[in-house]
């Protein structure tokens, strides 16, 4: 299915389709969403509850400094486009872009709908934890989650280039440069299509990545179903008790040695070693919770009030080998 070139009003609300931060869920590279969870927003137009992201939010409000650090490092000039820009062959492939590059100050990166730059910016906040992920500043040693970005993003816009400059830690500012692999970009392209037709528009879900995903494609069990297991499932049971077993035995050994450390360090909120923090032990700040238990005795009418039925989660339990 394809859609003529079509730029949208100055909005950043999501257009139906797949943007440039879905692209890593689809290739199983995001850390934020899975393919299900990806499908299940495209098919039923409701966004995923999504996890308290204030890191992400903290690096969007941060675009603005981190692309004044790039024009002052890089003697660029960088220029905002707000409106969606979609993909000339595959409609529904779309992305908002940080900035687009140039030599000039005040120079648009689209002119009539047609993307006129040759470069684009990518503006990231990166923790101090993950510096390791970063290759040499200059190179395209990036995440590989930004790197497929910077790929889809090029397909949407046909730039040669993209700068991605990365702030970690607040005090470690680098600019990489992804330059266009149409190669790359193809393998990228043929995962979104078939992801979209054979997904999205077939309502046909992705196998689960995690216990999480099975249990949200399968929240309710079939009364009375029983499905045999074939040789193949078999096999993997029996890894599965292997692997619970070993897991068990470390948990264990675990414990012992957190038991060791407690006890050696008592009533101590701190264990140093030359100065150094090895571990605390504090109380976590106290709370105050409703006791339902208590409320429901004493005034059982306004209790069935603020009641109401939830579905109960599905518990798995292997049961024991013969």
């Amino acid at each position: 299915m394809n859609f003529p070139f079509c730029p949208q009003p100055a909005t950043r609300t999501r257009p139906n389709g797949i943007g440039g931060t879905d692209i890593g869920a689809i290739l199983g590279l995001s850390p934020y969403k899975t393919p299900l969870e990806l499908w299940s927003e495209l098919v039923s137009g409701d966004p995923v509850p999504k996890r308290d992201l204030l890191h992400l939010r903290y690096g969007q409000h941060n675009e603005s400094f981190i692309a004044k650090e790039y024009e002052r490092a890089s003697q660029m000039f960088t220029v905002e486009h707000h409106p969606t820009l979609f993909h000339k062959k595959h409609g529904f492939m779309f992305g908002h872009i940080d900035r687009f590059i140039q030599d000039t100050p005040d120079t648009p990166g689209v002119v009539d709908g047609v993307v006129t730059a040759k470069r684009l910016l990518e503006c990231k906040t990166s923790s101090a934890f993950s510096k390791n992920d970063w290759g040499e500043a200059g190179t395209d040693q990036v995440p590989p989650l930004y790197l497929v970005q910077c790929a889809w993003y090029m397909a949407i816009t046909e730039c040669d280039a993209a700068d991605l400059a990365v702030l970690i830690g607040n005090s470690d500012f680098r600019i990489y440069t992804i330059e266009r692999d149409l190669e790359l970009e193809g393998l990228i392209l043929s995962h979104a299509t078939s992801f979209w037709h054979e997904h999205v528009l077939g309502h046909t879900p992705p196998k689960p990545i995690n216990s999480q995903d099975a249990a949200t494609l399968f929240p309710r069990e079939a009364e009375g179903l029983s499905i045999e297991a074939d040789e193949s499932l078999l096999k993997s049971i029996d890894q599965y008790r292997e692997v619970c077993s070993k897991a068990q035995s470390l948990s264990e050994e675990c414990e012992r040695l957190k038991v060791e450390i407690l006890n050696y360090m008592g009533h101590a909120e701190k264990l140093t070693s030359r100065g150094r923090t090895l571990a605390t032990w504090k109380c976590a700040k106290g709370s105050t919770r409703i006791d339902t238990k208590a409320l429901a005795k004493a005034h059982p009418d306004i209790a069935a009030s603020y009641s109401s039925s939830v579905i109960g989660s599905r518990r798995f339990l292997l049961k024991g080998a013969e």
